[in-house]
């Protein structure tokens, strides 16, 4: 399996009208909030940080899949410009360290304190092409789509926090709706240094689930690959640890290991290799305050 890309530009929203007003309420949501800011966010929200670095990531190309692990040298990079952040997803805990998080893809914080948050967010949801795996060959690819999430973080406890992010297909390419909900405990070694203990859960609706692990008859009538449908329910679980630390002001290192395992109907879906997956990550980057 392979996976595609997209990316938008001025005939993309021409064409595809659900973008440009995702688009267009996304700069009014950072408008309002800008309005009246939390006092705490005020000073990061004026910044223009960057981070830039590298992380050598041992991962499965995708969960379900039966390919064998990989090892890959990843670039991670974050950057702030106003109210709104761009960020890879190995780079949103170190442009945070000892600040608010960052989301994957562009992000901007609605509204929040030091005990809560509420952000918004967009990123590109890769697709996944058949085209490589002969024994599904054939079947319809999953297109590649630009998803808008919304998500809220509460901390339980000065160790203790929750997390919950729903996001949607804006393009109605069969993403659907997914809803993934983490608990994360977080230990402190010193001021410079912490590890964090996370457990995660995700739900899916009908059409995501169908999208992704489902095969209709049509299809499987042409593959041979036996029909499978599929609702709306629990789908993943996950648990990861992590440890992160500043070298100095502007040096930060991280590492971390991580194992998510498919539920329920999806991990029964003939599309699935290996139900449980495991990866590895270490990382360094560099930032500029």
């Amino acid at each position: 399996m392979r996976s595609k890309t997209s990316a938008g530009s001025e005939f993309a929203m021409r064409r595809h009208p659900r973008l440009a007003s995702a688009v267009a309420l996304f700069a009014m949501a950072g408008g309002a909030g800008a309005a009246q800011p939390p006092a705490d966010t005020v000073a990061l929200e004026a910044s223009r940080d960057y981070l830039v670095g590298a992380a050598v990531v041992s991962s499965a190309p995708q969960l379900g899949s039966d390919v064998e692990q990989r090892l890959r040298l990843r670039p991670i990079w974050a950057f702030q410009l106003g109210r709104f952040r761009f960020a890879t997803s190995g780079a949103s805990a170190l442009l945070s360290q000892g600040r608010q998080s960052v989301d994957t893809g562009v992000s901007t914080v609605l509204a929040g304190n030091d005990r809560w948050s509420l952000s918004t967010s967009l990123s590109i949801d890769e697709g996944r092409s058949w085209d490589d795996d002969a024994a599904f060959r054939g079947l319809p690819d999953v297109r590649a789509t630009l998803r808008g999430r919304v998500g809220a973080n509460a901390a339980l406890s000065p160790r203790w926090s929750y997390s919950v992010r729903a996001s949607q297909d804006l393009l109605g390419r069969g993403g659907g709706l997914r809803l993934d909900h983490g608990l994360n405990y977080r230990h402190p070694v010193s001021s410079q240094t912490h590890w964090d203990l996370s457990l995660g859960a995700g739900w899916a609706n009908g059409t995501y689930g169908q999208t992704h692990y489902g095969v209709a008859p049509a299809p499987a009538a042409a593959t041979g690959v036996p029909a499978f449908a599929i609702g709306s329910g629990w789908d993943t679980v996950s648990l990861g640890w992590r440890i992160t630390s500043a070298l100095s002001r502007h040096w930060v290192a991280y590492g971390g290991v991580g194992v998510s395992q498919l539920q329920g109907a999806a991990a029964r879906s003939p599309l699935v290799g290996r139900q449980t997956a495991y990866g590895a990550t270490l990382g360094l980057a560099y930032r500029n305050n």
